[in-house]
C-alpha cells in the first residue's frame, strides 16, 4: 500500500526548438550567384599556368568584373577561388 502524500512527480522540462535560419545555406547560394554573374561577363576559371602574364589577365579580368557587379569585400576571395581549378586550386 502507498501513502499518496508520500509519491512525488517528476516533471520534465524540455526545451522547444528554436528555428534558426540557416546562414550557411544562404551564403552559399548567393556565393552560387555571385559566381555564375562573374562567368557571365566573361570571367574563366584559372587552370595554374605557369605563364605570368596569363595569371596577371585573370586577376585584373576578375577584379574588374568584382567591381562591376558589386561584389562585397568580404566575398571576392571566396569568389575568385571558385574560379580556380586543376593545379590553380593549391596555391
Amino acid at each position: 500500500m502507498t501513502d499518496s502524500a508520500t509519491q512525488t512527480t517528476l516533471i520534465i522540462q524540455i526545451p522547444q526548438a528554436t528555428l534558426v535560419p540557416d546562414t550557411t545555406m544562404d551564403s552559399m547560394v548567393l556565393l552560387v550567384r555571385l559566381v555564375k554573374s562573374m562567368r557571365e561577363m566573361g570571367c574563366e576559371p584559372y587552370m595554374g599556368e605557369q605563364d605570368a602574364e596569363i595569371a596577371r589577365r585573370w586577376i585584373r579580368k576578375v577584379e574588374n568584373t568584382m567591381i562591376q557587379i558589386n561584389i562585397p569585400e568580404g566575398l571576392r576571395v571566396n569568389c575568385a577561388t571558385h574560379l580556380l581549378s586543376d593545379r590553380a586550386m593549391t596555391w
